[in-house]
């Protein structure tokens, strides 16, 4: 999610992080961030940071991607306002009242790591009020005991308020508030109207296990919304099954659950008539025979469908 995004839903996780940013930016605490990356780590940091009400700018180094010159430049020389690295990228330095998230420090190289202790026990003392949050994807003994992280960060990290962000799967409640919040995000970055997001749009995607949690979720709906020409927001083909289709309405009907019923069937049938021309190599002639309709029929669902005819297929 982007930094103005926020952690939405309504699953008891989001309704009690949504309590706790307040109280968590508040306190004297650094903040340690643990669950799997794309969970919402960083979106929860960069909100405690907004809700401390200080105008100052929020630093972030990601241990993933950082490199040795951008650690240093930021951690070991914060006298500065702004840090140039070698890599032409200027970063900003920490400040009083401000705040640092160091995001997949699990991921950091150990002689980073080792920068950032030496910031914790030294460097911050140049600066008041000043806030760390950190982000890791597993419990803080098991990263000591894989060598993740070392003795003297792990000391450091017990001290922090831990947090633990459940992944997606296990919170599928958040996923229709999340759905509105990331197209309406999108909708307005792209400068497209909002779209409008049926009961079946989030019936399928609360059926995914999303190993990519929230981050995943977030590509997902920038295609959808990139491919959506319409007033209803389109998943992306790849993410549709015609035979899942007709399994989940049956499976609605079944559990007494509410969905569009005419969207299902638009759905099912432009997935069966997708997949009829692909078999017969774009040929309509054979497509609609097969289908038994009529070639004038069968032309007019392909506009209908914004289905390609075989002059528009290369």
């Amino acid at each position: 999610m982007t930094q103005n995004s926020k952690l939405t839903g309504a699953s008891a996780f989001a309704k009690r992080v949504g309590k706790l940013i307040p109280k968590l930016a508040q306190g004297k605490e650094d903040i340690l961030l643990i669950g799997e990356q794309g969970s919402g780590r960083k979106t929860i940091a960069f909100e405690i940071h907004v809700e401390r009400g200080r105008k100052k700018p929020i630093v972030l180094i990601d241990g993933t991607t950082a490199t040795d010159a951008e650690v240093r430049a930021v951690l070991a020389d914060a006298d500065a306002t702004t840090a140039e690295t070698q890599t032409g990228r200027r970063m900003a330095s920490p400040v009083d009242n401000g705040s640092v998230v160091i995001a997949d420090l699990d991921k950091m190289a150990p002689h980073n790591q080792a920068v950032l202790v030496a910031f914790m026990k030294e460097g911050r003392r140049k600066h008041t009020g000043l806030k760390i949050m950190v982000t890791v994807s597993d419990q803080l003994v098991r990263l000591a005991q894989s060598g993740a992280i070392g003795i003297d960060m792990l000391a450091f990290l017990e001290k922090f308020e831990a947090v633990e962000i459940p992944p997606l799967r296990d919170r599928i409640e958040d996923i229709s508030s999340l759905v509105t919040s990331l197209t309406k995000a999108l909708c307005t970055t792209l400068g497209k109207p909002m779209k409008e997001i049926d009961q079946n749009t989030i019936h399928i995607l609360s059926q995914g296990q999303w190993p990519g949690n929230v981050k995943q979720l977030a590509g997902v709906i920038g295609k959808a919304v990139m491919i959506s020409h319409g007033d209803v927001l389109e998943l992306p083909n790849e993410f549709l099954d015609e035979r899942q289709h007709l399994t989940d309405a049956v499976e609605n009907i079944h559990g007494a659950k509410v969905f569009v019923l005419d969207q299902s069937l638009d759905i099912i049938e432009k997935l069966l008539i997708q997949r009829a021309l692909k078999q017969f190599l774009y040929n309509q002639s054979k497509t609609a025979q097969v289908l038994g309709l009529s070639e004038a029929n069968f032309r007019y669902r392909l506009k209908k469908f914004g289905l390609p005819s075989i002059r528009q297929k290369v």
